[in-house]
């Protein structure tokens, strides 16, 4: 059996890598480290956003699972499962850092149909109004959107450059 540390290294090695934060479901990470990748693995419904504060080379990657908390439970345990309390905790960060939140480079990925479940409830469809609509309140310019169709897309921050390559089922990897 594989351990976690040479899945690591082998995840790693294949994305040219030596320092990567991976963000699972519901879930985001930041960081300031140059070197530093943050990846997140096949959005379906979802949505993975990343922002990127270029002066001070600041990134951070939001994996979210739906677009409003307030339709939900009360007793959250993951804020970041939400578009608006993920989007709303990591503008406080970024803010808290020093980032100049009006300039952020924002960039959207994810949002497909990927089930038969999903046409009755139209996850990525609601994920997606609810990003756009939270983007213009909070005047955000995204600067790149690959969302919608029905393929999962897996996507990566290169904290030195602020680029997110794309890479979708039987397509070349893109760089966005």
């Amino acid at each position: 059996m594989n351990s976690p540390a040479a899945l690591q290294q082998l995840s790693n090695a294949l994305s040219g890598s030596t320092k990567q934060l991976i963000v699972g479901v519901g879930d985001w990470k930041a960081s300031k480290e140059a070197g530093m990748t943050i990846v997140t693995y096949a959005l379906g419904s979802c949505l993975g956003i990343t922002f990127y504060d270029r002066v001070r080379k600041i990134g951070v990657l939001l994996h979210i699972m739906l677009p409003n908390s307030k339709d939900h439970e009360k007793n959250h345990t993951k804020r970041a499962m939400f578009l608006d309390t993920g989007m709303e905790d990591i503008i406080g960060a970024l803010a808290k850092e020093g980032a100049d939140t009006r300039s952020l480079e924002v960039k959207v990925f994810g949002g497909a149909k990927v089930t038969q479940a999903d046409n009755f409830f139209n996850i990525g469809t609601k994920n997606i109004a609810a990003f756009e609509l939270l983007c213009q309140q909070m005047r955000f310019r995204v600067l790149a959107k690959e969302v919608g169709g029905a393929l999962n897309r897996t996507i990566r921050l290169s904290l030195a450059t602020g680029e997110v390559s794309l890479k979708m089922p039987a397509q070349p990897e893109r760089i966005l």
